[in-house]
């Protein structure tokens, strides 16, 4: 019996070879937009129709979701204005975390160089839209309330530190909770197909053991495995959210000094 390592799923092979190499994480990436697209637009036309479905259901309650956390947390004005991004970071996540879940396909969101690309830029960004829409005064959003004039250099320092280390929990932590969940779903497999196997064996030599796992304990772990891609399902939306709500405040610190949103406050 041929057992494979739980590491496999997350190997990077080449799969076509233009002036730009793709493989199969940058195959799958551009699957999860493909299908992203695809699913709004299918919904938008649905919207045409009186009675929708539960696909339009869905995605209105996704919507309203990631409105409601822009508005929240970036502001009316300038939540409005993201909302566009965050919106398509969030089923980007999502869709990618998920595509995993299909059999001897890959997540994107495994490689570590692929959440830290996308948070960096993220980061990368928003300074340069802060930095275009406030100019110097974007260094106040660095600086402590209260801060002595001496430590202020240093603040600006720290703070800035702060977010390349906030910016660099935000691609690990995904990466490593989908890591994780990939692998304890491989060794799940992998357990349940020897147990399988095994029971299958034992028939073969009239084992009364072999018969009792198979008609008893083969159905139990089936619905634990069950259990257990459902919970994984939960976590890939989790993930998405996270992701998207920790962008959203980064947005804030940011643009919070906008003569938009010093109007508001």
């Amino acid at each position: 019996m041929l057992m494979l390592s739980p590491m496999e799923a997350f190997e990077i092979y080449q799969l076509l070879s233009f002036p730009v190499a793709i493989n199969n994480v940058i195959f799958y990436l551009l699957v999860s937009t493909f299908i992203a697209i695809g699913i709004y637009f299918y919904v938008q036309i649905l919207r045409l129709k009186l009675v929708g479905n539960w696909w339009s259901v869905l995605n209105e309650s996704l919507y309203r979701t990631l409105l409601q956390m822009a508005t929240d947390y970036i502001g009316k004005t300038n939540g409005l204005l993201y909302f566009t991004l965050i919106y398509s970071i969030f089923h980007l996540v999502l869709f990618s975390n998920l595509i995993g879940l299909v059999p001897y396909s890959s997540t994107p969101t495994v490689e570590i160089v692929v959440t830290l690309s996308v948070a960096f830029t993220l980061l990368i960004g928003v300074l340069l839209v802060g930095f275009i829409s406030n100019k110097l005064q974007l260094l106040a959003a660095f600086i402590p309330a209260g801060t002595p004039l001496g430590l202020i250099p240093l603040m600006i320092l720290l703070e800035l530190l702060a977010y390349c280390t906030r910016t660099l929990s935000l691609g690990l932590r995904l990466a490593v909770n989908m890591i994780t969940g990939h692998i304890l779903a491989k060794v799940c497999v992998g357990f349940i197909w020897i147990a399988f196997y095994s029971s299958i064996k034992g028939i073969t030599t009239s084992t009364g053991l072999s018969l009792f796992i198979l008609v008893v304990v083969f159905p139990m772990l089936l619905l634990l495995l069950t259990v257990f891609l459902g919970l994984e399902i939960l976590i890939a939306y989790l993930q998405a959210y996270i992701f998207t709500f920790i962008t959203c405040i980064t947005i804030k610190d940011i643009t919070i000094l906008t003569n938009h949103e010093r109007t508001e406050e």
